[in-house]
């Protein structure tokens, strides 16, 4: 039996398909949904673009985006030998994180589930998931099988093939 499944979101396209069938077993089982956003410290300035994008955050965050990635090219300009990345204001990525999560609790509730909880934290996504799955007392894990950056990815090895062989509880991957 389910009682709190744990979704966590970059606010991907199978983030999206986790949160809409976790919002459907919950809805089954009686279970409450915990959202989990983990601030997206390491994604590219043009992905951040997309997803402030794609959840309608204000023209002050995308001006913000496009005046790093100008400066990010000037930069690169400069002479400093190809493209630098500049990390993006903690508040421009804590707004992202609450409109992903915000958009998450909505599409759970237009199923009417009732019992959600929004979470944002930082660090390394696979601890802060398997962190907030003990701390939440979680028993399942819906999460997509791939996040927002396919190069963080390689580099960094897969968010859920991490979490699913570290967790004490169920995991279901969605792709």
């Amino acid at each position: 039996m389910m009682k709190k499944i744990l979704v966590p979101t970059d606010g991907s396209d199978h983030a999206i398909k986790a949160i809409d069938l976790a919002a459907d077993l919950a809805e089954k089982y009686g279970a409450e949904i915990v959202v989990l956003h983990v601030l997206l410290d390491h994604t590219s300035i043009y992905d951040l673009k997309l997803v402030a994008e794609k959840y309608g955050l204000g023209k002050d965050v995308l001006d913000g985006l496009d005046d790093l990635m100008d400066a990010s090219m000037e930069a690169a300009k400069a002479g400093y030998g190809g493209p630098v990345s500049l990390p993006a204001p903690r508040e421009t990525l804590e707004a992202i994180g609450e409109a992903i999560c915000d958009n998450f609790v909505q599409r759970a509730a237009s199923v009417s589930v009732d019992k959600v909880k929004k979470l944002v934290a930082s660090g390394s996504p696979a601890d802060a998931i398997l962190e907030a799955a003990e701390g939440e007392g979680a028993d399942t894990i819906v999460m997509g099988s791939r996040g927002l950056g396919k190069i963080a990815d390689m580099l960094m090895g897969s968010v859920s093939h991490k979490v699913s062989h570290h967790s004490t509880c169920t995991c279901i991957t969605v792709k």
